[in-house]
């Protein structure tokens, strides 16, 4: 189990690793109350296009420098040259993908959307915004490795103030138009690429090291490929949404997954403070194997996601209609458990994935995703064209337990595990069972009453699982207490 030491030295990193995304949910409300659902939508479909052009112009390097820097971290010459070289490659990179947007950008848009969607200026904004915010994204995944919290806090919080402030007055200047959100984006990623191209500069200054091309096309393709089909897997099912319905239906589904971002959030800053700490066993140990030590981790990241799952679930629904006016949203939660316990899975996955990224492994990634996304947009296809926007919440829950299972197939190829699999399956497993077997008597029961049985008998399954676990915690804080 996590200690209480581990929680409080990672809890800055979860807070402000969040931040950035969280001004999205923040701005929920907003869009909900200031804009038409089609509008609401139509916002929805331009910034999942930011999220696949920042996969293009950071090509993995957001990736790649966390690991790198563990390996040169004993040479602090090499590390300056080599990162500075990161730097220069990331600014070319942007400058590239904004020239072929400007030359090509509305020739595709028309082929591919038709009349739906434009490419000025939303799209191009969308380019933009990409390009500014990779860089950041890199920046503060380095600034992780490096330990430097503080800074990493007020970066992230920068962004955050800047991401609101902006956005709020475009939505009241403009009401119920797409200006706000999209230049309260592209303006908050002007700031943040600023910043930290000023930090990247004074720290590791302007290099471009050509041997080191080719050690970052061997690791970053293969993240490149890896990130496109994870954008597949999570942002394609609005556009076939939009295809089978229309813009409005898109904002009801994005409305469900957003409620979903706080656990999101939270649980992708707990990852991301977990795995150097795991990174750093491995290394100074030089093993291949699992541990009773690296498996803690693992299991205090299952029992906190399967805990804070049902909770989400209850609250959301309660919270929304104090800040959302237009009742049409509401129709949102009926999709929430199901989005919710798709994370049970994440701590598995994290623990088949991590191997992978260390050992620098990541040719397998394109081919583990390459299946997985075709498989969901196939079963999305599907299951929208003729279950509306339910078979979408269940593609997303198929396609998180197909993750898990092809990344254990690639990664148990360079990794010995030994775990405890009630822990880390069976419990995850059950609890998928329990939400989905209870919500078909939501439509006879009351959705409160189904969802307080989801909270109770997942904690305690919990809580008989992981007994020993929350004893040696509770007797570790009295410790410390006095």
């Amino acid at each position: 189990m996590i200690s209480k030491k581990f929680i409080k030295s990672s809890l800055i990193y979860t807070i402000a690793g969040a931040l950035p995304l969280a001004s999205g949910l923040i701005l929920l409300p907003f869009y909900a109350n200031l804009l038409s659902t089609t509008n609401f939508g139509l916002v929805t479909l331009y910034i999942s296009l930011t999220f696949i052009f920042q996969i293009i112009a950071g090509f993995g390097l957001d990736s790649f420098i966390s690991v790198f820097f563990f390996d040169c971290k004993d040479d602090v010459s090499k590390q300056k040259r080599d990162i500075g070289t990161i730097s220069s490659v990331l600014l070319i990179l942007g400058a590239f993908i904004t020239i072929i947007a400007v030359l090509a950008g509305n020739i595709l848009f028309k082929l591919i959307f038709k009349d739906s969607l434009s490419f000025y200026p939303f799209g191009f904004m969308s380019v933009l915004t990409a390009v500014f915010n990779i860089y950041f994204k890199t920046y503060t995944t380095l600034l992780v490795a490096q330990q430097k919290s503080e800074r990493f806090l007020w970066l992230n919080f920068s962004n955050f103030i800047l991401t609101i402030l902006i956005s709020l007055i475009g939505l009241y200047l403009y009401p119920d138009s797409l200006i706000g959100p999209m230049w309260g984006r592209l303006l908050s990623g002007v700031g943040i690429f600023l910043i930290a191209f000023y930090f990247f500069t004074k720290e590791f200054g302007i290099y471009f090291k050509k041997e080191l091309i080719k050690p970052i096309l061997s690791f970053c393709f293969p993240m490149f490929i890896y990130g496109i089909f994870i954008w597949c897997i999570s942002y394609f099912d609005r556009f076939v949404i939009n295809n089978y319905m229309d813009a409005s239906k898109v904002a009801i589904y994005d409305f469900a997954i957003k409620c979903t971002f706080l656990l999101d959030y939270f649980l992708g800053g707990l990852a991301q403070a977990i795995f150097p700490k795991i990174y750093t066993i491995w290394k100074d140990n030089n093993l291949k194997e699992s541990t009773i030590e690296v498996n803690r981790y693992h299991n205090g990241f299952t029992a906190i996601s399967l805990l804070a799952i049902p909770l989400l679930v209850i609250v959301i629904p309660l919270l929304v209609p104090l800040v959302v006016y237009n009742k049409d949203y509401f129709l949102s939660f009926g999709f929430l458990a199901i989005l919710s316990i798709s994370f049970a899975t994440r701590g598995l996955l994290n623990m088949y994935h991590a191997p992978i990224m260390f050992f620098k492994k990541t040719k397998v990634l394109p081919k583990i995703y390459f299946f997985i996304a075709v498989f969901q947009i196939i079963i999305s296809i599907i299951f929208i064209k003729y279950f509306d926007l339910i078979g979408a919440v269940y593609a997303v829950l198929i396609a998180k337990i197909l993750q898990v299972l092809f990344t254990y197939f690639e990664s148990r190829k360079i990794f010995k595990y030994s775990f405890n699999k009630v822990k880390l399956i069976w419990l995850p497993l059950i609890s998928i069972l329990i939400v989905i077997i209870s919500e078909q008597f939501a439509f006879y029961i009351n959705r409160m009453i189904i969802e307080a049985f989801q909270l109770i008998i997942i904690y305690s399954l919990v809580f008989i699982v992981y007994k020993n676990e929350i004893q040696t915690l509770l007797k570790e804080s009295k410790i410390l207490k006095k």
